[in-house]
């Protein structure tokens, strides 16, 4: 090569490289100016990339040159990608051969389609584009016919034709189906055209629409979708399909990677599949048309499919899975549709999430802590109970079905609670086996379901969890409700005497009766603490059971969560940090009060109390607030209404420390069987607690930071000395 040729080679080189540049810069998935619409020209840029095609791209190439469409009317922009082939020496053979003179050619180093679509969209200068694959190929009509039916306005759709590796022809696979469906019907919408519309085969668009969007090349798959979505968010065009006479067809060869043949790898179902999803979810905040965020979902939901695939066949990676979606922080995850066909455990909570209730709260925490999907049944409760969406995120992720009981709530009302039972049994599928059925109560109405449901499905497991004494309330007395239905006393008799030779209970009492099926039935008894145990079942006047109980009881402590969910709702509750600041979660009754606290922090120095703020989150804090008016602690405390769940956890963690009280029972009962189930909140908070309790309460056994025995005052002032000289800085003389 002599000094003249070798600058000029140097010239093509630095040429081609300045070309390479400008390329791989104009493929990234950024939005840049577009000329208007009158600066293309006529007719239809197809752009087509390809990637080592030398074995096919002859086939395509022929049936551009078939195109009945004069040859002047399109360009045809090809992209060639990665490691190179004899591929653009077929192409310039061809163009020679053929005089096809509308052909151009480019060059991109990254093995990349989406780069070179990009590529093509930058290039191209038709007022059409269509995006055509090496191996695929267009009827001879194709590009005539779909730009006579074109506008700047709509989307042209052809027929798809897949063809085998054999060369078999399937016109009647189900893209098609629905694209004739659509075309018989006359419908052009999202509904109509939702599998076609976010592939890259088969349709003319205009170009104008096209140059505003780019394709994503950091995607491994899914990129048509995410392109396409991306397009329609920002573009509003018609759709419309060419006459099914025309015969306009495009046919696609099927490849052993498509998405459809992928084999079930963890990165192809999962995390490629999250990426789509993430850029989908993404799009829900670009637009307000209410057909295109339902188009985006439905989507969502047909990627989240192959995920539920991935965990049926691989049930032991679901917190890896879980894992992924957590790192993508969407804003919309359909997990119904993830979590389909892998909830083996009912579970029956009469107030669920997103109803405000703490029995709701308790029970979303174990299912948090079961760790397995479920469906759960529970009543609506709006009439008696307000909502919160946010508390549902406890749990969402571990719930496959929701079955909400359009029923009226209701706490004793035996018909109000046979009418839940009722058509929750209609509404619970009777296809699915469950291994399990998991009740709670309080609100008796869930183990009078659970009952039912045990006694139609003897095979499945019943565990029956009791928060509180049903029987007995808080002063020791007996809670009365009637059951107005002899037939269901007359049927449950019979088989406690068949199964337990048990003689007939004459008592209709609702709450007896929500214990005692229970304990009979059920296959396991979860009682909260040991007093609760003792103390339900010494009390309960059916003697002869006590055994059957004793066998099938366990003891399991109120549920906690894991820290990341007191993170989930960061509260705006501003606190001083040159105090030590109490907080009280509750409301008032007349065995749980508030005058330890007051009383003790009367009783303390003024020095102590000037460096206290009480902190009180409660139901109804008017009183209260009239209550401390004029009192030489009222400074020193802050009223204030309940908060949400998920901001009563971020809120536990703000605060030195947080107070929690026995209820008083020592005149009422031998024992007291109860334990705040804001308890284990407090736990899982990080921060100090003080617990005021009753001798020999389970609360008295608790290792907590501070201690007061209920009703000792010199304690109480002596645990606000302490907690006061113990925080950094703020040391005083007591």
């Amino acid at each position: 090569m002599n000094r003249n040729e070798i600058l000029s080679r140097l010239q093509q080189v630095r040429k081609l490289k300045k070309e390479l540049d400008t390329e791989q810069a104009i493929s990234l998935p950024t939005k840049t100016p577009q000329p208007p619409v009158s600066n293309f020209k006529d007719g239809v840029s197809v752009i087509i990339p390809t990637y080592q095609g030398e074995e096919v791209i002859e086939k395509c190439l022929n049936s551009l040159h078939r195109q009945t469409l004069s040859k002047e009317l399109f360009e045809v922009i090809i992209v060639m990608n990665g490691e190179k082939d004899s591929t653009e020496y077929l192409i310039q053979k061809f163009m020679k051969r053929n005089n096809m003179n509308n052909i151009s050619m480019t060059y991109s180093s990254i093995a990349s389609a989406s780069s070179a679509r990009n590529i093509g969209i930058n290039r191209a200068n038709r007022k059409y584009s269509l995006f055509l694959d090496d191996d695929d190929y267009l009827s001879d009509n194709y590009l005539e016919k779909m730009l006579s039916y074109a506008t700047p306005e709509n989307i042209v759709y052809s027929q798809i034709i897949n063809v085998d590796a054999q060369g078999k022809i399937d016109a009647e696979n189900p893209i098609n189906k629905q694209i004739k469906k659509a075309a018989e019907q006359n419908k052009s919408d999202f509904p109509a055209l939702s599998m076609v519309a976010t592939i890259n085969a088969c349709k003319l668009v205009p170009t104008h629409a096209v140059k505003k969007v780019k394709y994503d090349h950091t995607l491994k798959s899914g990129e048509d979708i995410v392109y396409f979505m991306d397009l329609f968010v920002e573009n509003d065009l018609d759709f419309k399909v060419a006459p099914i006479e025309d015969e306009v067809n495009y046919y696609r060869v099927l490849r052993d990677n498509s998405v459809s043949r992928q084999g079930m790898t963890f990165d192809f179902f999962i995390r490629q599949r999250l990426d789509v999803i993430a850029c989908l979810d993404r799009m829900l905040g670009k637009t307000n048309d209410q057909a295109k965020i339902t188009f985006i979902r439905q989507k969502i939901h047909a990627q989240s499919a192959f995920l539920n695939r991935y965990l049926k066949e691989n049930r032991d990676e679901r917190d890896q899975v879980m894992e992924e979606i957590k790192k993508r922080e969407l804003s919309y995850i359909p997990y119904p549709i993830i979590n389909r066909g892998l909830a083996k455990k009912l579970v029956i909570s009469y107030c669920f999430p997103p109803y405000v209730d703490t029995a709701a709260n308790v029970m979303a925490k174990r299912i948090r802590n079961m760790d397995e999907v479920v469906d759960v049944v529970y009543n609506k409760m709006d009439k008696v109970r307000k909502r919160d969406d946010n508390v549902s995120h406890l749990v969402n992720d571990l719930i496959e079905e929701r079955i909400e009981i359009p029923s009226y709530p209701s706490f004793s009302n035996w018909k109000a609670i046979n009418h839940f039972s009722d058509l929750a049994s209609k509404k619970i599928n009777a296809e699915k086996k469950y291994d399990e059925v998991y009740s709670r109560a309080m609100w008796p109405g869930s183990h009078i379901l659970a009952y039912k449901y045990k006694i139609e499905n003897p095979e499945v497991k019943w565990v029956a969890e009791f928060s509180d004494p049903l029987l007995l309330d808080i002063h020791g007395k007996v809670r009365e409700a009637k059951i107005e239905d002899e037939d269901f006393l007359k049927q449950a008799n019979k088989l406690i005497k068949k199964r337990f030779n048990l003689p007939a209970v004459k008592d209709s009492n609702l709450f007896l009766w929500c214990e005692y099926l229970p304990y009979l039935f059920a296959d396991e008894l979860v009682f909260t603490n040991e007093n609760q145990l003792k103390y339900m079942i010494d009390s309960f006047p059916i003697k002869q059971m006590k055994k059957i109980v004793m066998e099938k009881a366990v003891v399991s402590a109120h549920p906690q969560v894991d820290h990341s969910y007191y993170e989930l709702k960061d509260t705006a509750y501003q606190v001083d940090e040159e105090h030590v600041n109490f907080a009280y979660f509750g409301n008032f009754y007349s065995t749980r009060n508030l005058d330890d606290l007051f009383v003790g922090l009367e009783n303390v120095s003024q020095t102590v109390r000037d460096h206290v703020k009480l902190h009180i989150f409660t139901g109804d804090p008017t009183p209260l607030r009239e209550d401390l008016k004029g009192s030489e602690i009222e400074d020193h405390v802050e009223v204030n209404p309940y908060v949400s769940y998920t901001e009563f956890l971020n809120l536990t963690t703000k605060f030195d420390c947080l107070v929690v009280n026995d209820a008083k029972t020592k005149d009422s009962k031998p024992l007291n069987p109860y334990l705040p189930s804001k308890l284990s909140d407090y736990i899982g908070s990080g921060s100090k607690i003080w617990g005021i309790y009753e001798e020999g309460s389970i609360l008295s056994r608790y290792p907590l930071s501070y201690k007061s025995e209920l009703g000792n005052i010199e304690q109480a002032t002596g645990v606000f000395e302490k907690a006061v000289n113990e925080k950094k800085d703020l040391l005083v003389t007591v």
